[in-house]
């Protein structure tokens, strides 16, 4: 048991190898950029949603964002379904912290802030899902809501840009959650929610073994806030060796 202390730096290796594939691939992308995929802000901010936000559990009730814990069964949609997914970790918190925020507003009275470069799933014209970043999401685009516990698409109607203090970035085992009862991405920053989620396979693998020994708050950053040491990382190995894959 004690064993899987070494867990999270066997995840930073396997991210890491991924990375390399990755990049190794695409060499000759990389060459074309050079060093100069460095030239974003040195800062890094994952940010996400406003912490005034509901999530929606899998017993029906809402609870406050900034209330998740590691194992919080709470719903999601997967094809069209409405299925149960675990909370895994907040990527990014920061409680006090200001941010600007995109909030949508639905035909059907569902709101939900986001900051710019979150992802959030609408209905393309020809019926695919489509993953667009907040900034993008226009009026008349069609996202997932629940609606008396069903599944609804309604078109935005209002799009109206605030500063919030606060916001948080959890992350579940599916890579979406409700969010006030509208559909959302956990990532931010990448172009392919996709391809994020598939990056996010360790942290995945790393929260169900440490639940099978009963480990609570496997990533320990329950109490603690601004971005998980880990996601950080991987974000200067995507600005450097996949900068494309950003949004910037």
């Amino acid at each position: 048991m004690y064993s899987m202390i070494n867990v999270p730096y066997r995840i930073i290796l396997v991210v890491l190898t991924l990375f390399y594939i990755d990049y190794t691939s695409s060499k000759k992308l990389f060459d074309m950029y050079g060093k100069g995929a460095w030239a974003h802000s040195t800062e890094i901010k994952f940010q996400c949603f406003s912490g005034d936000s509901l999530i929606r559990l899998s017993n029906g009730e809402n609870k406050q964002i900034a209330y998740l814990k590691s194992g919080d069964e709470i719903l999601t949609i997967e094809q069209s379904k409405i299925v149960s997914t675990q909370m895994i970790m907040m990527l990014d918190k920061q409680i006090s912290k200001e941010a600007l925020f995109y909030k949508l507003k639905t035909e059907s009275g569902h709101e939900i802030s986001l900051t710019d470069f979150h992802l959030i799933p609408i209905i393309s014209s020809n019926g695919n899902q489509t993953y667009l970043a907040a900034k993008h999401i226009q009026i008349g685009d069609f996202l997932y809501v629940l609606f008396n516990d069903k599944l609804q698409y309604s078109p935005v109607i209002n799009i109206t840009i605030e500063i919030k203090k606060g916001y948080y970035a959890p992350l579940t085992m599916k890579g979406t959650l409700l969010v006030n009862d509208v559909l959302a991405s956990c990532f931010a920053y990448a172009k392919n929610h996709h391809l994020a989620q598939l990056y996010m396979f360790p942290f995945r693998l790393y929260y169900k073994l440490t639940r099978f020994f009963y480990l609570n708050d496997s990533f320990n950053n329950y109490k603690s806030e601004g971005l998980h040491w880990i996601i950080a990382i991987m974000f200067d190995f995507a600005r450097y060796f996949r900068p494309e894959t950003l949004f910037s």
